[in-house]
């Protein structure tokens, strides 16, 4: 395996519901000229099923849902979670690299359960306030100046809200997809006037309007492809190969932070995204 990178800081937005397609459908200039720039795919695989539940439970501990075990749309405690190795539990241990978790509100019944899971994970600061893409940024504009190193993981709802409720490809998905991506204008600015230097990771956990338009649950192509895209100093321009799944990118954020990559994790480091040759598939 290649050197990694020895990144110190990794910022990971999670554009939740964004089809990969929209960024040209629309279009979304910022999230045209970060993949320009970094290192891009938009024909990246989610897990299956395509939900949010088990695609960010994946994102944190490197496995499909088959194995972490949150396989629906409700977020629940893992079942063996002796056999887990949480990304930000693994960060801290081998580097001391703190992570912290931004997202909006979630419905009061399930903020314990939320500090349950970020508790098991490691997490050391969880928020979950605010309404959308707008308050995140705006916990994230304090927690990038407060924290130096390790991981900030950021969720933004307001494209799979609209998707919901008005459908994948209505205005009001347009609206919510422009309105994230000239808020990534203003976190890109951040990043830069703060540490040049940061990893940013942007994807999306899921599509949407592919079986139904609107919702994501199934294994439709616009329901299961999404995009990703990484950026800063110490990335490439590069289109990534095809193959490229979202299991990919916890094995990434250790690799690059120069952590062991425990035999569980499924992905694999997208070392092509940092000018390094990929071993074949």
């Amino acid at each position: 395996m290649h050197s990694s990178p020895g990144i110190r800081r990794a910022v990971f937005l999670l554009m939740d519901g964004l089809r990969a397609d929209a960024v040209s459908r629309f279009p979304l200039p910022i999230l045209s000229a970060l993949a320009a720039e970094g290192a891009s795919t938009f024909s990246a695989q989610t897990v299956k099923p395509s939900v949010t539940a088990a695609a960010m439970t994946s994102i944190f501990t490197g496995l499909p849902p088959e194995e972490h075990g949150i396989a629906g749309q409700t977020f629940a405690i893992p079942k063996d979670l002796y056999r887990l190795r949480p990304l930000p539990r693994l960060l801290l241990s081998h580097a001391s690299l703190p992570t912290s978790v931004l997202a909006a509100q979630i419905p009061l019944a399930f903020r314990w359960l939320s500090r349950r899971l970020a508790a098991i994970a490691a997490v050391g600061e969880a928020h979950f306030d605010g309404d959308g893409c707008d308050q995140v940024l705006d916990l994230a504009a304090t927690q990038l100046r407060a924290q130096t190193s390790g991981l900030i993981f950021m969720h933004w709802p307001d494209a799979d809200r609209a998707g919901h409720v008005h459908g994948w490809t209505s205005h009001a998905y347009e609206a919510a997809a422009r309105r994230m991506d000239a808020r990534l204008a203003d976190l890109v600015a951040l990043i830069e006037r703060q540490d040049a230097e940061t990893l940013l990771i942007v994807c999306s956990d899921h599509g949407g309007g592919g079986a139904r338009s609107d919702d994501h649950d199934s294994t439709h192509p616009d329901d299961t492809t999404i995009p990703i895209i990484l950026s800063g100093s110490t990335v490439h321009p590069t289109v990534l190969r095809s193959g490229v799944t979202l299991l990919d990118l916890p094995a990434t954020l250790l690799w690059s932070f120069g952590v062991p990559i425990p035999p569980s994790y499924r992905g694999r480091p997208l070392i092509e995204a940092f000018g390094l040759e990929a071993a074949a598939a």
